[in-house]
């Protein structure tokens, strides 16, 4: 619908067009929306929106596996990780690789992994006085966050953080940097391409030169070649064991999430219930979740898809017994 709204607009400011419709279109209004700037400052940007828009109406699938996280999110199971995983060591790349691990193990989004800087994995792990190590991001840190949350850290265990961080003080990402404006600065990305280039450019680096009254630029700069990577490279490589796998980056987020509620409930046995709240309260804080709503949804989707197969299973049963039943 703004494609067709915007295409009117032009016709209507566009003199030599000639179109003048006898009637308003529409309701133009403003709307001021809030957001924080690298700094951590509230900024309130203008915008204009109209009364017409298109609803369509939202059906849920019962079955579905997916949980819903800023998106359709499909946690991969043990098989598929394992799959995932061999294929990784396989292709050999480092950096899309330490990509992968980070998602897996921390749950952080694309944009958070991608903008990781050289300084945040540059002491040794034997100098990291506890663990899992944390690692501020949002506003003023240069790590982006969704939505500009700020005031959150990632949570990264010692295995991660060591293999990161060897990879920053390795001769191939010096390479890299040695191609940048900022080489052996601290400050530069962790992950760079071979020419030298961020896989995603930080809100921060787009606003350096920007005052509050002009709008963000959009970058190129946003993870394009890890999702070409996913699809051209390690997609296929797993669907030579597993034909009908599929899966996108932002997936593996759900599956960190997972993989934590699994092992809590492994751990607690029997007891789980009585350590719903404290498990609740800390996935949230791991995952940054703002409402305790989606961090329920990850809880529960394990159980809820156990009791809708078995309802389905018991009924089904029942229905091949009345089908086969000799009249």
């Amino acid at each position: 619908m703004s494609t067709v709204i915007s295409f009117y607009r032009f016709l209507m400011r566009t003199s030599r067009m000639q179109f003048s419709p006898a009637n308003p279109p529409w309701d133009d209004r403003d709307v001021y929306i809030e957001y924080r700037d690298t700094k951590g400052f509230k900024q309130i940007a203008a915008v204009k929106t109209t009364d017409i828009s298109i609803k369509e109406s939202k059906r849920q699938d019962p079955m579905a596996e997916t949980i819903d996280d800023g998106g359709k999110l499909r946690p991969l199971s043990v098989a598929e990780q394992k799959a995932l995983v061999f294929a990784l060591k396989e292709l050999g790349n480092s950096e899309y690789s330490l990509m992968h691990y980070t998602a897996l193990l921390t749950g952080a989004r694309e944009m958070t992994v991608l903008t990781l800087r050289v300084r945040d994995v540059l002491r040794p792990s034997s100098k990291i006085p506890q663990w899992p190590h944390k690692i501020r991001c949002g506003p003023g840190t240069g790590i982006d966050t969704k939505g500009d949350v700020f005031g959150v850290y990632l949570s990264v265990p010692r295995m991660l953080y060591e293999l990161l961080h060897d990879y920053a003080v390795s001769e191939r990402a010096m390479h890299r940097r040695a191609k940048t404006t900022r080489g052996e600065d601290p400050y530069n990305y962790l992950f760079l391409t071979q020419r030298g280039q961020p896989y995603y450019e930080s809100k921060e680096d787009r606003n350096a030169v920007r005052d509050s009254a002009t709008p963000l630029r959009r970058s190129a700069l946003s993870g394009r070649p890890l999702r070409k990577f996913i699809e051209e490279s390690v997609i296929p490589l797993v669907q030579k064991k597993i034909p009908k796998f599929k899966y996108r980056y932002h997936d593996l987020r759900a599956t960190f999430g997972m993989n934590w509620v699994d092992y809590q409930m492994l751990q607690a046995g029997p007891d789980f219930g009585k350590r719903f709240v404290w498990a609740r309260d800390q996935l949230k804080k791991l995952m940054w979740h703002k409402s305790p709503l989606t961090t329920d949804k990850y809880l529960e989707h394990r159980e809820h898809l156990r009791q809708l197969q078995l309802a389905q299973q018991g009924w089904s049963d029942h229905l091949v017994e009345l089908i086969q039943e000799p009249t």
